[in-house]
């Protein structure tokens, strides 16, 4: 049913502006978001990867345009998505870990495009996004945790045939790359507590052949393999109920496990492309692809195999291809620095959703970049936000509310200055030349350069400009944080994890559990 013209606030702390939508006419492009998490860039062979890890996304880069300097916001799943669907940096969505939820006054993209007549679905894998509240607002929410893509695809495309012949505007999430990295069979035990389903539906079977040396196929396939300082990866590790200490190879044969992961997760890509190709509706969708983070693998002695806390480029760059309708503007590769608040504006701009006066998201439409115009200057903000002491193990005192780790990032063309608020320390790292980020700038109390210094000054402005969503905490349930626990997300304090009866599991056709 064609909705009426409506009017849609937003917070003028935040927006500034009305932005209004109204039923168009049925040749309105279709919008398809593709996120697949903790998608490194460098994993994709279009921008350079030595393996065959992405041929479906590399055939939709050459179908579309392809930024090659994408930035996520967070280092991890809530915040960067929120960004994502609502063009706000963390500090003002109000999503900065997984027990705050999404602020009402946010604007998102199942809203406006919602108001404009679309219908509007989400679909993902991660448990830990119900209690943020990001997809409220979607006609359509299914959470299909830790499942693999065919079942989501399939489920995304039941939705799509099932519904009228209105556009739709769907954001689809795979957990494919996520860990367990590579061959994942989701009886392991520790997701065992977190799902009911049992046999057959569970087992996610990938042929790793060509991905590293041969070895012992469990290695790598629960969570005492992962976020891993220099102590523990030099302790035993039980693998198959035998405790040993791993040899290099061993440990090369896990970050070769992730690029299976990649693999798998590309023929995900694959089948959405070829699926919305078989049914006629490719060459009028804007299709979106890109990734909430990246993942640090063994590049980082602090921790092996992990995301959050890290704001290294392996972590913060990620994948972004645009395809537009009839793939316009195809085989284009735009070297700007681009963000993931530039996402919804964009998608809004390219569906021609009307907007009135002056919307001030903070992101900005990547539209002209698309064209092949000069484009405006953009500076990528983030931080980690974070609770959890991964490279530490500091623990919170009972009572105390801290933010352990807790850095901000800043890039300006190649310059990146990263700040530890926790420690009060600065690091800064020229891009061009130390892609790598070996050589800290300011290593050994050396004094910033007047650009550095400007830079760090820029990172301090915005950080006290940008406007501060209220604190909207959620709190979790026991079963909610041993599931976030149990995939390495909960903070050390074994406060965190307490003991809860069993909980509703979410079905495959709502976000079930409590909230």
């Amino acid at each position: 049913m064609a909705r009426n013209c409506i009017t849609h606030p937003v917070a003028a702390a935040l927006l500034g502006a009305v932005v209004v939508g109204c039923q168009g006419g049925d040749d309105r492009p279709h919008v398809l978001l593709i996120t697949v998490d903790t998608l490194r860039a460098d994993r994709l062979g279009a921008l350079g990867y030595e393996r065959d890890t992405t041929p479906h996304m590399d055939s939709l880069a050459s179908q579309g345009v392809l930024f090659e300097r994408a930035y996520s916001h967070a280092p991890f799943t809530a915040p960067s998505h929120a960004s994502l669907l609502t063009s706000l940096h963390p500090q003002s969505h109000g999503v900065l870990y997984w027990d705050r939820r999404l602020t009402p006054e946010a604007p998102t993209l199942q809203g406006l495009f919602g108001a404009a007549g679309y219908r509007t679905a989400a679909l993902h894998n991660h448990p830990g996004l119900v209690p943020t509240e990001i997809t409220r607002g979607f006609d359509e929410v299914q959470a299909r945790f830790f499942e693999p893509w065919q079942t989501t695809v399939d489920a995304f495309f039941a939705w799509t045939d099932g519904g009228s012949k209105q556009p739709f505007a769907a954001w689809v999430h795979l957990w494919d790359a996520h860990r367990p990295y590579g061959f994942r069979d989701w009886r392991a035990d520790y997701v065992r507590p977190h799902t009911q389903r049992t046999g057959d539906d569970l087992v996610l079977a990938y042929a790793e052949q060509g991905f590293g040396p041969q070895s012992d196929r469990r290695i790598g396939r629960t969570e005492a393999f992962y976020n891993l300082r220099p102590d523990e990866r030099a302790a035993p590790i039980d693998v198959g109920g035998k405790a040993r200490v791993l040899s290099a190879e061993e440990w090369a044969y896990i970050a070769d496990r992730y690029d299976a992961s990649v693999r798998y997760a590309d023929q995900g890509v694959g089948a959405l492309i070829d699926g919305l190709r078989s049914r006629g509706m490719l060459d009028n969708t804007v299709v979106v692809l890109t990734s909430d983070h990246g993942e640090a693998l063994m590049e980082r002695d602090p921790v092996w195999f992990t995301h959050d806390p890290f704001l290294t480029e392996e972590v913060m760059h990620v994948p972004l291809i645009v395809r537009l309708p009839k793939g316009e503007h195809a085989g284009r590769r735009v070297a700007d620095l681009v963000r993931g608040v530039d996402v919804l504006p964009t998608l809004l701009e390219l569906c021609d959703v009307p907007m009135r006066g002056r919307v001030a998201f903070q992101g900005q439409s990547l539209v002209e970049l698309l064209e092949g115009s000069s484009p405006r200057p953009r500076t990528l903000f983030g931080g980690t936000q974070t609770r959890s002491a991964k490279e530490t193990r500091r623990n919170a005192k009972p009572g105390e509310d801290v933010w352990f780790e807790y850095r901000q990032v800043l890039i300006d063309g190649s310059l990146k200055v990263v700040h530890d608020l926790e420690l009060d320390r600065w690091y800064a790292f020229d891009l061009a030349a130390d892609p790598r980020e070996q050589n800290d700038l300011l290593a050994g109390g050396a004094a910033p350069s007047d650009e550095v210094r400007r830079r760090m000054e820029n990172l301090v402005q915005l950080r006290a400009n940008l406007p501060a969503a209220g604190t909207l905490e959620v709190q979790l349930s026991g079963g909610q944080k041993a599931t976030l626990a149990g995939l390495g997300y909960g903070p050390n304090d074994p406060e965190f994890v307490e003991s809860a009866p069993a909980e509703p599991k979410a079905s495959k056709d709502s976000e079930g559990g409590p909230r």
